[in-house]
Parts: structure tokens; sequence; C-alpha cells
């Protein structure tokens, strides 16, 4: 992969996670808001750990694009 698409690659990734916490912050308010008032939240409350995952795999894909393991140093032979 080259240096452009491999950029282009991180940057829609970076646009998703953003998106994706956009989403989160607002399904946190609607979730607070609807166990203030005493409504259901198992729907919220799915969503929001649906929400999650794909937080946590898209940031495992984010890092594996961002630092790939060719060009991190191993820490063992530093010491």
């Amino acid at each position: 992969m080259n240096d452009a698409s491999r950029i282009g690659d991180i940057e829609n990734l970076v646009d998703e996670l953003i998106a994706l916490y956009l989403a989160q912050a607002a399904d946190s308010r609607e979730y607070a808001q609807a166990a203030v008032a005493g409504e259901g939240t198992v729907n919220l409350e799915r969503t929001l750990r649906n929400r999650e995952v794909q937080r946590a795999d898209l940031h495992r894909r984010f890092e594996q694009a961002a630092f790939p393991v060719s060009i991190v140093p191993n820490l063992a032979d530093q010491t």
C-alpha cells in the first residue's frame, strides 16, 4: 500500500471514529434523559453497547493502519 492510500485510509478511519463518538455522545444524552424521565432504556442500553463494540473495532483498525507493526520499535531490544 502506498503512502497516499494509507493516509487516505487513516483519514477515513478518523472520520468514522469522529462520527461514532458523536453518535455515542448523543446516545448517552438520550439514555440519561430517558432514565431521568423513568422511561424504558433497554433499547438504548443495547445501542450503547453495540456502538462501543463498533468503536473498539474501529479504533483497533485505526491503530493497525496508523501504527503498523513494522515501524513500532521492539521495547525488549532497548533494555
